[in-house]
């Protein structure tokens, strides 16, 4: 109690709570929020952390808490209509309720399920306190619910969507849509790690900086978490799981950033009239295994179920289109272990650990960038690439007549990466990985023959920009390294320069002004830039076809709808950019400047009074700093706040720092 007690008294403003026990297992960890509303929760083992960081989140974001279990529970539909419906049927689709029943006590350690049943009962906890805030739907979370939401989420993050996209309408032609890069699906996300070698005063430091919606099911949640049994993580947390995915636990941290590995394939069936219900497979006729799923969707006052036949074949989901019946098959399918990879990841106390945990390989995508205390540091470009065999044209429909193409699950080729590089150090930018640090020193696609061809090639303005900067440095210190995380340039090599010259070299009289305009700029996206409110808004909706795979349009046509924007709202073409590009939440109405695909990386939607809210893109964003000898400092920054209820002191504390690119300071212990 002691102990307690001096911990409390040594936060400055900070709340010290128990959190209430639970039925059954009797659970008393200790939570404790720091001025700003952050909390750091510390229990007798990790199970009992778990539950704390439960009701902690439910304090601050029950209401997202609860969207993840109806759409870990396939219920989603019930609850957002049409919208929750889709996520329904992808969880049909992916089978999660089946691969949970199936895989829960088999391939999940004893250790693990406590530590996910600890955070559900965290969660039933605040319910049970709170019943009117609870929805129809969602009560008695399991860890079987904790399991199956990871299940159905992490497919999406290397595009899985989009392969779904191109097969289940019937008048859609599948084999003609090549697999996306990341140069259509660029989510964003920045990394860097500089070791000793390469930093000016001998520490290593770790550049945590992945973009996401500001948020929602994905939207960043700050905690700490801590137990006796020698668990401790400071980071990131998605709502719906138990415990930080990246951060720190002090003796290493790690980052991840979206990248976008070729992990499915749709291949073409033969069917004919004369075996309906059938298709050809190793000299047989074979029947199409169905389903017949119900989705509650909400319309109004009503829910109504709405039927679904779905078709598998031995390659999985199969679907009937224009091109014929085709099916997909995806690295991964079944696979529940993705969040206890997490979590030993964490609680590795060394590099070997850590990539012990990594040997997994339950984590089917991501970039991943490590840095630890004796300054090593290192890119995994983490991919479960499929064996697949030689002399198919796999960017397309191969043939799914024979068991010649279905590649196993689980034998996975080795992806790229790099360890502690002579040039010291390195950065992931979701591009390919290809472009991670000096050139002299990079990773080489003909090095890896076997995995480059399924590997994206793309190339971001960040990942331009990064390299343009740090890479002439001869040594990098603190600063050199926060100008390049928050730089707000294009590089003449980015798409955004592109676009710009296709506009000044219009003949047009009528885009005089623009070009005016446009023709001063100097490529960057700072806050007082009276160029770069036109070209943003000229380039976002170039950015964002592109992004989403339509059909982009012409610049000139874009700089035109921008001016129209800005003389409506503005009155001029050159309003400073931090008058029009926002960060508004609550009573907060603050400048900012960057750009969607600048290092300070920012996406917005337009208000009703023209102003550019920001959405998107940097929000939480941590820098681990090692000294020589080991010792931690940890500086951290949200663009909002610890919590998602308005009357919170905590609804946007931390935005007037985010806006001046200030930071909090976190002491791990």
């Amino acid at each position: 109690m002691r102990d307690l007690t001096i911990a409390c008294l040594a936060l400055v403003l900070a709340a010290c709570t128990p959190a209430p026990a639970a039925p059954g297992r009797a659970y008393a960890p200790t939570i404790t929020r720091d001025a700003y509303g952050l909390p750091t929760v510390h229990g007798r083992d990790d199970a009992e952390a778990a539950y704390g960081i439960g009701y902690a989140h439910a304090q601050d974001d029950f209401a997202t808490i609860q969207l993840v279990v109806l759409a870990a529970r396939g219920k989603l539909g019930a609850h957002l209509g049409e919208d929750g419906a889709r996520s329904d049927f992808l969880w049909h689709l992916l089978g999660v309720h089946d691969s949970v029943a199936e895989r829960y006590e088999r391939d999940l350690s004893p250790e693990f399920r406590a530590v996910i049943e600890g955070y559900a009962a965290g969660l039933n906890a605040y319910g049970r306190e709170h019943p009117d805030e609870v929805l129809p739907g969602a009560r008695n979370v399991t860890g079987r619910d904790v399991a199956a939401g990871s299940a159905l989420t992490l497919p999406l993050f290397w595009g899985f969507e989009r392969v779904l996209g191109a097969v289940v309408d019937r008048a859609a032609r599948p084999c003609r849509v090549q697999e996306a890069t990341a140069e259509s699906l660029d989510w964003g996300s920045n990394a860097f790690a500089v070791s000793p070698r390469r930093s000016s005063d001998g520490h290593t430091r770790l550049i945590v900086n992945s973009h996401q919606p500001w948020g929602g099911p994905v939207g960043w949640y700050e905690a700490g978490v801590s137990s006796d049994s020698g668990w401790r993580m400071h980071g990131g947390i998605f709502p719906g799981a138990p415990f930080p995915v990246l951060g720190t636990n002090g003796r290493l941290g790690f980052a991840a950033t979206v990248n976008l590995p070729d992990l499915a394939d749709i291949y073409r069936l033969t069917t004919d009239d004369a075996h309906r219900g059938r298709y050809f497979f190793d000299d047989a006729w074979r029947a199409f295994e169905t389903r017949t799923v119900w989705l509650s969707v909400k319309m109004g006052w009503f829910t109504l179920p709405v039927p679904r036949t779905l078709h598998f074949s031995v390659h999985g989901p199969a679907f009937e289109t224009a091109d014929g019946w085709v099916a997909v098959r995806y690295a991964g399918a079944g696979e529940i272990r993705a969040m206890e990879q997490f979590w030993r990841m964490g609680r590795a106390q060394n590099y070997d650990e850590w990539r012990e945990a990594m040997r997994m390989r339950a984590i089917p995508s991501f970039n991943f960038m490590y840095a630890d205390a004796t300054g090593r540091i290192a890119y995994l470009y983490n991919a479960n690439l499929p064996r697949r065999v030689a002399g198919e044209n796999w960017a397309g429909c191969v043939s799914g007549d024979t068991s010649a193409t279905v590649w196993a699950q689980g034998d996975w080729l080795s992806p790229p990466e790099l360890v502690d590089p002579a040039s010291g150090w390195l950065v992931s930018t979701n591009s390919a990985p290809w472009s991670a640090t000096d050139p002299a020193s990079d990773l080489r696609a003909e090095s890896h023959v076997e995995t480059a061809p399924f590997i994206e090639t793309y190339i971001t303005n960040r990942g331009y920009r990064a390299v343009e900067m740090l890479s002439p440095l001869a040594r990098i210190s603190d600063q050199d390294l926060l100008d390049a995380k928050f730089d707000v340039g294009h590089s003449t090599r980015s798409r955004m320069a592109e676009a710009v010259n296709t506009i000044l070299a219009a003949d047009d009289p009528t885009l005089a002004e623009a070009q005016s305009v446009l023709r001063a700029w100097d490529l960057r996206a700072s806050a007082e830039s009276r160029q770069a409110a036109l070209a943003l808004l000229m380039f976002s909706p170039l950015y964002e076809a592109r992004r989403q795979g339509q059909t982009e349009p012409s610049p000139l046509e874009t700089v035109r709808a921008a001016a129209d924007h800005l003389r409506t709202h503005f009155g001029r073409l050159d309003p400073p950019l931090g008058e029009v590009l926002r960060l508004r939440r609550g009573a907060v109405d603050l400048p900012l400047e960057g750009a969607p695909d600048a290092l300070r990386a920012l996406r917005w939607s337009a208000d009703q009074d023209g102003r550019l809210r920001a959405n998107f893109g940097d929000g939480l964003m941590m820098v681990m700093d090692w000294a020589p000898d080991g010792a931690l400092t940890t500086r951290v920054i949200h663009q909002w706040g610890a919590s998602e209820r308005p009357q919170s002191p905590h609804y946007a504390d931390q935005a007037p720092l985010f806006a001046r690119r200030e930071w909090r300071s976190v002491a791990l212990d």
